[in-house]
């Protein structure tokens, strides 16, 4: 039972109080994602100076596939013209385009300028592959990219309060993460969850409930400052799941010993379902592709259908946060 009563937020927007967290649900209208190797641009890093000519092209790899991907979400949204140009952006990764970065400095150390490649200038900065995305198609409302290990939650968790403020109809929240050598071993030093032999970009699109829209089947509510697992089921009955519902929980904490304390807190309260721990490259990007899976589940050829018709009934949970105050989003 919930211990506080729902209240309509914004329109299309609803909220309940559970206990010290908030639930909020809105809408999620589709989503996307994509899994790339990275081993031909690990050896080309490899290689160093040899490596340089094939960079500008390894760079566009992951800004291809970013745009790709926005470009099928928003196509399976329904989103026209002018909803687009409306419809804002918010992203996350943990190291952005820090390779082009590397790269620069590199050949500034060992070359001087003119070996920079002004095709790899214009994505320096880790906002670059988000403008690019959203000028491809026709995205003109306000775009955000966040930074840091919770990247990918905190652009949920942003997209959310614009669409319950009021302040936006529809918001595109992405991730994408492409890891470098450097980052790989950067990262094993500091105990952060990764996997630097892929790369991963994935979108999901929010907005306000469509009133009396029963084809709209999916929904997605956001539960902030859940304090322990043992609240879990406050916050299932204050968003409609029905426990018996939940297929997978996803533990995407920041840190391996964040993930290990999510796990002895959820691992426990959903017994039927798969529980696992992160599997996306970076805990940025694990809770924006676990959403994207959540709507448009991977399938083996000639599956197609039957997957679409299994998500159609199973909720899926991702745990982020940090002890005491946990993120914990249902999508259904």
């Amino acid at each position: 039972m919930s211990t506080g009563a729902g209240v309509g937020t914004g329109a299309g927007v609803h909220t309940a109080a559970v206990g010290a967290a908030t639930v909020t649900t809105v809408r999620l209208a589709a989503g996307g994602s994509d899994r790339f190797a990275l081993d031909e641009a690990a050896r080309n890093r490899a290689r160093g100076r040899d490596g340089w000519p094939a960079e500008p092209d390894l760079t566009r790899v992951v800004v291809d596939r970013f745009t790709d991907v926005v470009g099928r979400v928003v196509a399976a949204g329904g989103l026209d013209t002018a909803a687009r140009r409306e419809t804002e952006v918010a992203v996350g990764t943990l190291y952005g385009m820090a390779r082009v970065g590397e790269v620069m400095h590199e050949q500034l150390d060992e070359a001087g300028p003119k070996w920079l490649a002004p095709e790899m200038f214009v994505y320096y900065s880790p906002h670059s592959l988000v403008s690019a995305a959203a000028v491809a198609h026709g995205l003109g409302g306000a775009a955000t990219t966040l930074l840091g290990r919770d990247g990918g939650m905190q652009a949920l968790l942003h997209a959310v309060r614009r669409l319950a403020t009021g302040q936006a109809d529809t918001v595109l929240v992405g991730a994408y993460e492409a890891l470098t050598p450097f980052a790989d071993a950067a990262l094993d030093r500091l105990g952060v969850p990764h996997h630097a032999q892929f790369g991963d970009v994935a979108a999901v699109l929010l907005g306000r409930e469509a009133t009396g829209d029963a084809g709209d089947r999916h929904r997605l509510s956001v539960a902030r400052g859940v304090a322990s697992g043992r609240a879990l089921p406050d916050v299932l009955d204050a968003a409609g799941v029905d426990p018996a519902a939940v297929a997978d929980v996803r533990l995407c904490g920041a840190t391996v010993a964040v993930q290990q304390a999510a796990r002895a807190e959820f691992g426990a309260a959903f017994p039927r379902a798969r529980t696992w721990v992160g599997g996306a490259s970076s805990p940025a990007v694990g809770p924006v592709c676990a959403l994207a899976e959540a709507v448009a589940p991977p399938a083996a050829p000639g599956t197609e259908t039957a997957a679409e018709g299994e998500a159609a009934g199973r909720v899926v949970v991702v745990v982020a946060g940090r002890p005491g105050a946990w993120d914990v989003v249902l999508a259904r």
